[in-house]
């Protein structure tokens, strides 16, 4: 199983708006194969950051959803959002071998792969 974890800083005045479009990912990733997991958790004390936490069956269905048309549209729609760049962390569980941790900056449209 692979884990990912992203960090998003959002901008006040259009916060309403990433939200919805988060919102959106979770009903569009939800759908794909091999998730198993994927859900937006919103700051108590900093409420303008919102953290990602996803869960894959293996590294090929992440890598399919890095590719999906719906990942492409999010990422050049969501820079309009952000106070920072995302930070990324990517975890294979032990399960499956070793545990790997990737960080990317997220605002180009990053290369996502689990080694």
């Amino acid at each position: 199983m692979i884990m990912v974890q992203s960090t998003f800083q959002l901008l006040p005045d259009s916060r309403e708006e990433a939200l919805q479009l988060m919102k959106n990912m979770v009903r569009l990733c939800r759908q794909e194969h091999g998730c198993l997991s994927y859900e937006y958790f919103e700051g108590v004390t900093e409420t303008n950051q919102v953290i990602l936490l996803q869960e894959w069956k293996d590294a090929d269905c992440l890598q399919e959803h890095y590719q999906t048309d719906h990942m492409e549209d999010f990422i050049g729609k969501l820079g309009n959002f952000l106070e920072s760049p995302i930070t990324t962390r990517s975890y294979m569980s032990q399960e499956d071998g070793h545990i790997s941790t990737q960080t990317s900056d997220e605002t180009a449209k990053p290369e996502q792969t689990i080694h």
